[in-house]
C-alpha cells in the first residue's frame, strides 16, 4: 500500500513534467504494477545484473500501463522522466530518513523498505510533489500561455479528446469562410467521422463528390496549403464545436486532416492556429 501511494505520485509528477494528460485510472494501474514489483524485496538476493534488467523491464511496463505507447521517442522520454522522478523522490526520502532516523530500514535486491510512519510518508511525498510542481512552473513561466493545452472536438454526435500545441507557423484558413484551420491526423479523428466520407479524409480529395449526405457536404471542404517545400490539398471539416482548454469554444474553425502519418508528433494530437485566439 505504501508503494502504491508513492508510485501514484511519481507517475503524476512524470505526467506534469512531460505535460502529458493523465488518465487517473491508468495512473492507478501503473502504480499498482509498481507496488507489486516492490515485493521483490522478499526474494533471495538476485545479483546486480538481475536488478538492473528487472528494473528496466518494470519501469517500461509501468510507463506503458500509465501512458500507453504512441512513438518510441515519446515512450523513452516518459520512461527517463519517470526514472528522474524516482531519483528525486529517493533523495527526498533518504533526507527524511537522515533527519528522523526511522527504525526498521531493510535493503534487499537493491530495494529499500522503510519502516516509516504513515504521516511522515504522506508529508514527505506531498512536499516532494509540490516542490517538483513549483520548480517546473518556475522553469516554464517564460513559456507563452496556451502553448500546450487539452482539446475536445465534437462532430456528428461524437467527441474525441486530445492534447494540442499552438503552432505560430500555422496560418491556414478556409478559403470561403476565412475561418482558421487546425491540423490533426486521420487516426485522431477517425472514430467521429461518418463512414461514408472515409475515403475523402484518407486523402482522396476527389471522393468529396461521392458524399451523398447534403448536411455532411455542408461541413466538408478542401483546403489548399503551401509550405517551403510543397503545396497541396487537405481534406477538412467544420466541427460542431472545438473546445481549447478553458479559453476557446467555437464552431468557427475547420479541422484539416493529414493521412501521411499516424501522429502529429510523439506528444500532441493537433496543431492549433494562433488566429483561434
Amino acid at each position: 500500500m505504501l508503494n502504491l501511494f508513492i508510485n501514484y505520485f511519481l507517475l503524476l509528477s512524470t505526467s506534469f513534467v512531460r505535460k502529458e494528460s493523465a488518465n487517473r485510472f491508468r495512473i492507478l494501474l501503473g502504480a499498482t504494477l509498481g507496488s507489486l514489483y516492490s515485493l521483490i524485496v522478499f526474494l533471495p538476493e538476485m545479483g546486480v545484473l538481475f536488478n538492473i534488467l528487472s528494473r528496466i523491464a518494470a519501469g517500461g511496463i509501468i510507463v506503458f500501463a500509465s501512458f500507453g505507447f504512441k512513438t518510441l521517442k515519446r515512450f523513452l522520454k516518459l520512461s527517463l522522466t519517470f526514472i528522474l522522478m524516482t531519483f528525486l523522490f529517493a533523495g527526498a526520502m533518504i533526507a527524511m530518513w537522515i533527519i528522523f532516523r526511522p527504525s526498521g530500514m531493510v535493503i534487499n535486491n537493491s530495494t529499500v523498505y522503510f519502516g516509516i510512519k504513515m504521516p511522515v510518508l504522506i508529508a514527505s511525498t506531498a512536499l516532494t510533489y509540490i516542490a517538483i510542481k513549483f520548480v517546473m512552473k518556475f522553469l516554464n513561466k517564460s513559456r507563452p500561455p496556451m502553448t500546450i493545452c487539452d482539446v475536445t472536438l465534437y462532430f456528428a454526435g461524437k467527441d474525441v479528446k486530445g492534447r494540442a500545441m499552438l503552432d505560430t507557423g500555422n496560418t491556414l484558413s478556409e478559403g470561403f469562410s476565412g475561418y482558421p484551420v487546425v491540423v490533426c491526423t486521420y487516426e485522431f479523428v477517425k472514430d467521429i467521422l461518418p463512414y461514408e466520407c472515409e475515403d475523402f479524409f484518407k486523402g482522396n480529395v476527389n471522393a468529396l463528390h461521392s458524399i451523398a449526405d447534403k448536411n455532411l457536404m455542408k461541413k466538408v471542404r478542401v483546403v489548399s496549403y503551401g509550405t517551403v517545400s510543397e503545396t497541396g490539398l487537405l481534406p477538412a471539416f467544420q466541427p460542431d464545436k472545438l473546445v481549447v482548454g478553458k479559453e476557446v469554444e467555437t464552431d468557427k474553425v475547420f479541422v484539416g486532416v493529414l493521412n501521411c502519418k499516424k501522429y502529429i508528433n510523439e506528444s500532441f494530437d493537433m496543431l492549433l492556429n494562433p488566429n483561434l485566439f
